[in-house]
């Protein structure tokens, strides 16, 4: 909604412009431009009634605050009754600028209501009279303006009782008066909302306390880390955290399958693997069994590899984020744990064999336990390196045998590296369970999960996206996505039946990928800006939130607008959480080729160039000696330990783009496009600021990071001819 809020702008030029549609319209709303213009305003009384109706609901609600002990219905139903004010206010005064900018105030403001009210559906509800009675507030001053707006334009259908109430016509200086009580209203609001939140984060945080005593120290503070370059984010992406589980009803065969197994502690197959094409339903299947075995106690552990994070494309912190995993879900092994953790790390080096074996196998055979213990491992093929998905296996199928009551959950695409080891294993169960059966032609998961997601679409629309899906729950959460997303469902539901029921999958979702794009784009000549923008959500090492992208790009003014109409591909689209693509088989189409992308191909050695070029321009404007004024002319410089809250420092003074791009600026030079600008780029910024960065990663605990970049860095430069050339 803000994204269209946003474009419908450029449409009010002059006086003379026709009524805008930037909220959902009644059916007398939307008759044509033309037909509106030849009747007079006093032909209109459904638009004015709609308006009164408003009005009075509008009080019912702020009535319903000043009696409630709990913000989020009366806020609620306000942006609901505020849309339909608003668009009554357009229909009346459609060529008068200042009402227009009026109805953009209230715009603004349901955008507002609207995302506070999911922030506060995340906290724990708590009274909060002072909010409710701001809210109250506001409530009755929009009702006033609704009103007012309404009875300017409408002398002879309103009734007498009501005329008398308001003048022929309000004039502009009416009208600023309305915005700035209403402005005035809002900035109460506002201040009221905000201390809400933050009440309720500290209420969360004094009822947290006591859990925090009972998680290893280094848990805890490795978890309040900032966002980037650190493990904070990519446990949330590891541990499968925002992937969604199967909808009641559905997939029940399968998942009963997967419970025989996990129950039938006598069986010699340790190992599940659940392996088909591409969108059918293996993670969603994954992340299903984890939770459900969460809820057993019989979760050691879950690892989700994702394209999304720089740490879940390798085996490289596997064991480190499996091993606290399963401190937190065994307290028993939890010191044998955090002690071996203590004497190895991936920054040492360690084999994998040995990390797998001391701080997974060993702690899980000490567990006394008359169940299973089950180990998720979720998309395997999305570790990039072939190599280290053997060595991880390998590991596996070597180890398990001597701990009989770990199982180990896997699924993946058939990759054939994978299979060439798991097929023979005599360890290995689930092998030949086909997803994707495309001879079942009523398709009934799929049937249900349409069925759930859609209850607002006709009978024969949701038969047709059944019949089109083909099976791949991936193409049926996809149309479900962009329908409950899209201004225009008409739109959706064409391109769906267009598409032919013999195209191969792949050409399917191609198809959907490109409807999503071309809709985003609604200004043609914003392409750029737009693949800007997915560039970096693309290349970027860990997910960036749109307040970064926008720090990074601070002249594409329509970063957010992008993000939120690209909800059918990309989730979480609020300007301080992180973007995720929502599926791998989105970057293998937008990373493909220009045939298959269609004027959307992304090139990621020059996307990696432009990321570069934005995290050193972004660093240079922050680093400094002495940063963060630690330093005492009169003592050593203190080291980390010696700084009490450092990580909560580092969060007050840095940005999250500040931070990303300080520790991933090296890895995106690495990976661009090396061209003799750049690389002159590159030594300016080591010859003025390479102290100063490396003085941030290291009150960051984050200096592993500065070696591996520029490791990385060297190895790429010395293969560059035209750098070497340079160099010397």
């Amino acid at each position: 909604m803000k994204g269209f809020f946003k474009k419908k702008k450029k449409n009010r030029n002059t006086d003379t412009a026709a009524p805008s549609a930037v909220l959902p319209t009644s059916a007398e709303a939307t008759r044509t431009a033309d037909a509106q213009q030849s009747l007079p305003h006093a032909a209109k009384p459904k638009v004015y009634y709609d308006a009164i109706e408003v009005v009075e609901q509008l009080l019912g609600v702020a009535k319903e605050a000043s009696e409630s002990t709990d913000v989020l219905s009366p806020l609620k139903s306000a942006c609901a009754l505020m849309i339909r004010g608003t668009q009554a206010i357009r229909e009346f005064h459609y060529n008068q600028i200042a009402w227009l900018d009026l109805c953009e105030d209230l715009e603004q403001h349901v955008i507002q209501m609207q995302a506070d009210r999911e922030e506060l559906q995340e906290r724990q509800s708590i009274e909060d009279h002072a909010c409710l009675q701001a809210l109250e507030r506001y409530i009755s001053v929009t009702a006033d303006v609704i009103k007012k707006a309404s009875i300017s334009n409408s002398e002879s259908v309103v009734p007498a009782i009501i005329k008398g109430a308001g003048s022929a016509q309000v004039e502009k200086e009416e009208i600023a008066r309305c915005r700035d009580m209403l402005q005035s209203a809002w900035n109460v609001y506002l201040a009221a909302m905000k201390g809400s939140i933050a009440l309720k984060v500290e209420v969360i945080a004094v009822q947290l306390g006591t859990l925090q005593q009972k998680l290893p120290r280094e848990t805890i503070n490795r978890s309040i880390q900032d966002d980037y370059g650190v493990v904070g984010s990519d446990y949330t992406i590891a541990y499968g955290d925002r992937v969604d589980i199967c909808e009641d009803g559905t997939r029940v065969e399968i998942l009963n399958r997967i419970r025989e197994w996990a129950n039938d502690f006598e069986s010699q197959s340790q190992i599940f693997w659940l392996n088909d094409a591409a969108g059918t339903g293996k993670s969603t299947i994954a992340a299903t069994m984890a939770k459900e075995w969460f809820l057993d106690n019989r979760l050691a552990s879950r690892f989700f590899f994702s394209p999304n994070s720089r740490t879940t494309q390798s085996t490289r912190e596997f064991c480190q984020i499996v091993a606290e995993d399963i401190a937190r879900n065994y307290p028993s092994v939890a010191s044998l744990i955090r002690g071996t953790m203590k004497e190895m790390s991936p920054d040492q080096g360690v084999w994998l064999d040995v990390q797998l074996q001391r701080l997974i196998i060993e702690p899980i055979a000490r567990l006394q336990v008359n169940d299973s213990v089950l180990i998720v491992i979720d998309a395997l093929d999305n570790c990039v390196v072939s190599d280290e998905r053997a060595g991880l296996l390998n590991t596996f199928i070597r180890h398990l045998p001597s701990v009989r009551h770990l199982k180990l959950f896997l699924t993946s695409r058939p990759v054939q590296d994978i299979a060439d080891i798991l097929s023979p294993c005599p360890l290995v169960h689930g092998a030949d369970i086909q997803l994707l059966n495309i001879r079942n032609s009523l398709h009934l998961d799929i049937n249900l999960f349409v069925e759930k997601r859609l209850k607002g679409v006709s009978l024969e629309d949701r038969a047709m996206i059944i019949a089109r899906s083909g099976g791949l729950f991936l193409y049926a959460a996809t149309v479900c996505r962009m329908l409950e997303r899209s201004r225009n469902r008409f739109d959706v539901l064409k391109i769906v039946s267009d598409v032919g029921v013999t195209d191969k999958l792949e050409r399917r979702m191609d198809i959907l990928y490109l409807s999503v794009l071309k809709q985003a784009l609604v200004d043609k000549e914003a392409g750029d800006m737009m693949l800007d923008v997915l560039s970096m959500i693309i290349v970027a090492y860990q997910p960036l939130s749109s307040n970064t992208i926008r720090q990074f790009l601070p002249d594409n003014i329509y970063v957010d607008d992008f993000v939120q109409d690209l909800g059918g591909i990309l989730k979480d689209g609020h300007p301080d959480r992180p973007i995720r693509v929502l599926h791998p088989t989105f970057r293998d189409f937008i990373l493909s080729n220009e045939d298959r992308a269609n004027g959307f191909l992304i090139r990621s050695g020059r996307s990696a160039s432009e990321m570069a070029y934005a995290c050193m321009a972004t660093l240079e404007r922050i680093l400094e000696d002495d940063m963060f004024h630690l330093d005492d002319p009169n003592r050593f410089p203190p080291r980390n330990d010696d700084v009490e809250s450092i990580n909560r420092l580092i969060l007050e003074k840095t940005t999250a783009a500040e931070r990303y791009a300080s520790a991933f600026w090296a890895h995106h030079v690495a990976t661009s496009e090396m061209t003799p600008k750049l690389w002159s780029r590159v030594m300016g910024f080591l010859s003025k600021k390479y102290l100063n960065w490396v003085e941030l990663m290291s009150w960051r605990g984050s200096i592993g990071l500065c070696i591996e970049g520029l490791s990385r860095l060297r190895e790429t430069v010395r293969n560059v001819p035209e750098i070497n050339e340079h160099r010397e």
